[in-house]
């Protein structure tokens, strides 16, 4: 491989890694705050119990 293969790979990576913590960032920000603290509070819960009883 050469190194102006490697390059174009890096190059090529870097832009699908921003890709994808750009469409995260968006469905982050467009989920509903409530949605995200019910989803959160049930493991944070289960998390909690595992630990006490494991």
């Amino acid at each position: 491989m050469t190194s102006g293969e490697i390059v174009r790979l890096r190059r090529q990576m870097q832009r699908r890694i921003r890709a994808v913590v750009a469409e995260r960032r968006m469905a982050r920000n467009a989920a509903p705050i409530s949605a995200i603290d019910d989803d959160s509070r049930p493991e944070q819960e289960s998390r909690t119990q595992q630990h006490v009883d494991g």
